[in-house]
C-alpha cells in the first residue's frame, strides 16, 4: 500500500513541533531570569541605566536620569544613568558612571567618532583640557577670503 507524501509528512512535523516545544521552554525561564522579577521603570538605582525620553523620572527618590529635560548631561558620556545631583542641580555622585567618560564612555566616543576631547579625556587629560579640546574642535572654520576663492 502506497502512503501519501502528506501522510509522510505528519510525523515530521510532529516532531518538529516537539523539538521547537523543547527550546521554547528554557529561552522563556531564561528570559524572565534575565528581568530579575519583572521589568520596571521607576525606582531605578543610582548608576543604572535610564531613558531620559520617558515621560517621568524613572530613577529612585534623589536621582535623576541625565539628559532628561533639564537634568544635566555628564559630559563625554553617550548614555544616560541615573545620577543624584546637588541642591543647585549639579551632578555630586560618586558612581563611576555618573562621572565625566562614565566608565569608559568618553573612550566609546572617541573610537567612534575620534572627537578629539572624549580622546582625550578617556586619554588621562583633565575634563577642563577636554573640554577645551571640545570647544575648539566644534569651532567653525573661517570663512574663506575672497582672494583665496579666486585661487590667487
Amino acid at each position: 500500500m502506497k502512503t501519501s507524501m502528506f501522510a509522510k509528512g505528519i510525523p515530521m512535523l510532529s516532531r518538529m513541533c516537539r523539538l521547537l516545544g523543547l527550546l521554547l521552554v528554557p529561552l522563556s525561564v531564561a528570559a524572565a531570569g534575565c528581568l530579575e522579577g519583572g521589568f520596571t521603570d521607576s525606582n531605578v538605582a543610582e548608576g543604572d541605566r535610564c531613558n531620559p525620553l520617558d515621560s517621568h523620572n524613572e530613577c529612585a527618590s534623589g536621582l535623576v536620569c541625565t539628559g532628561q529635560g533639564s537634568s544635566p548631561a555628564v559630559p563625554f558620556c553617550p548614555e544616560n544613568y541615573c545620577c543624584s545631583v546637588d541642591s543647585n542641580g549639579n551632578i555630586n555622585s560618586s558612581n563611576n558612571f555618573c562621572k565625566p567618560g562614565c566608565a569608559g564612555g568618553a573612550m566609546s566616543i572617541c573610537t567612534a567618532t575620534k572627537d578629539p576631547g572624549a580622546c582625550a579625556l578617556a586619554g588621562g587629560a583633565s575634563l577642563a583640557v577636554a573640554m577645551a579640546m571640545d570647544e575648539d574642535a566644534a569651532a567653525p572654520a573661517p570663512a574663506p577670503t575672497p582672494d583665496a576663492a579666486a585661487g590667487d
